[in-house]
């Protein structure tokens, strides 16, 4: 089964970066600029793993983690948070954001790589996607 992949970020050069990177590794990429609009895209389709920014205009992304919790719990093991922020970790986040692997940006190809086959790994063992498809 090709892993896919929901990538979340504001910047249109990283996302085309990331996208181009995971699917030479196989991965079926969709990518959304915004929470709403990843948001709509979880409806519309299953992901196998998120790579969520989160510096996100409208809403932050640790705030949006928790959205997505709400309405999609079986993704809290399925989301890889990404920043340039050194001191993003925030000491009122739930313990399912701060159990997330982060990559911190600027981060290499391999650190991505290593980083989201880990991830497809351990959601791989479970056999199913995250079962967040249309309601």
């Amino acid at each position: 089964m090709t892993p896919r992949i929901l990538i979340v970020d504001d910047e249109p050069a990283l996302r085309r970066t990331l996208e181009r990177a995971l699917r030479a590794i196989g991965c079926e990429v969709v990518t959304a600029a915004d929470a709403h609009l990843a948001y709509q895209v979880l409806h519309e389709t299953d992901v196998d793993l998120v790579l969520l920014d989160l510096h996100l205009p409208q809403m932050s992304g640790d705030t949006f983690f928790v959205a997505l919790m709400h309405r999609w719990p079986l993704l809290a093991d399925r989301i890889v948070l990404m920043t340039g922020d050194t001191f993003a970790e925030k000491d009122h986040w739930p313990d399912e954001l701060r159990r997330c692997p982060l990559l911190l940006k600027p981060f290499t190809l391999d650190m991505l790589h290593a980083t989201i086959q880990a991830a497809l790994a351990q959601t791989q063992s479970h056999g199913r996607r995250a079962g967040n498809g249309p309601a």
